[in-house]
């Protein structure tokens, strides 16, 4: 879908698994040991090649995969941390790049992000470009809230689809909580009794509190300062999973013999 929406040519699926397989198995000896909260991150890129000079799609793509082991993503333990609204940024525009994984969709927000960082913020929480009246995503990371018995999380044309807000939609789910794929309202967040960020390095990244910078004002979400017990249980649950501790039952795992 991210090579549809910039014109690439689009890589066969079967093609790409394959490759996956290939190279996980080639490189064997770099994925850490079982739980030692380190991964073999997987990358997949493909970039335009040819000779020619403008502002058009490429005459031939290269797709290659590289690998490298990282190290645990929560070095201190599974423990919440701040983020920041800031209006002056945008991390996408309306309609534009921001559904698709390409480089521009994060280069956008580094200069934001770095600004979090020295201000003491573990990211930045956009809001929607548009307006700037609705919850958008964190940087890297798509965001959701928990209140009561459901998983709220925003729609927006400039999210990037994270594969593990999906993949805790259908836990949550399953665990009988109501699946709310929506605008988020900024002003909501004052009812979220959880709120985190998610994507593939972290699971799940919990939120403590969010500072809304420009009207100055804090949102204290996690009150004792712990993960709330909606997201340590989808956290367990995933992780679990992933690691083949319980069972998969939705055909999201590949065993790589």
């Amino acid at each position: 879908s991210s090579s549809r929406g910039i014109k690439m040519a689009e890589l066969p699926v079967e093609k790409f698994e394959e490759a996956i397989r290939k190279v996980v198995k080639l490189n064997e000896r770099f994925v850490p040991p079982y739980e030692s909260g380190a991964a073999l991150y997987i990358r997949p890129l493909m970039i335009g090649l040819g000779a020619q000079v403008g502002v058009k799609p490429a005459p031939e793509y290269m797709f290659m995969v590289f690998v490298t082991p990282v190290g645990p993503y929560f070095k201190g333990g599974f423990k919440p941390s701040k983020v920041c609204i800031m209006r002056d940024y945008d991390r996408a525009a309306p309609q534009g790049t921001g559904t698709i994984k390409v480089g521009g969709n994060y280069a956008a927000s580094l200069v934001a992000g770095e600004k979090a960082h020295e201000l003491g913020y573990a990211a930045v929480l956009y809001l929607d470009p548009k307006e700037k009246k609705y919850l958008d995503e964190c940087g890297p990371a798509n965001f959701f809230g928990i209140r009561g018995n459901s998983y709220i999380t925003p729609q927006s044309h400039s999210i990037l689809p994270s594969i593990t807000n999906k993949s805790l939609q259908q836990l949550a789910a399953d665990m009988g909580l109501t699946v709310e794929r929506r605008p988020v309202p900024v002003e909501e967040i004052a009812t979220f009794d959880e709120a985190a960020e998610c994507g593939t390095a972290a699971v799940i990244a919990p939120i403590s509190q969010i500072d809304d910078l420009d009207i100055n004002k804090s949102y204290v979400i996690a009150k004792d300062g712990k993960p709330g017990p909606v997201c340590e249980k989808l956290y367990n649950k995933l992780r679990a999973i992933q690691y083949g501790d319980e069972p998969d039952t939705y055909g999201w795992i590949t065993v790589i013999e």
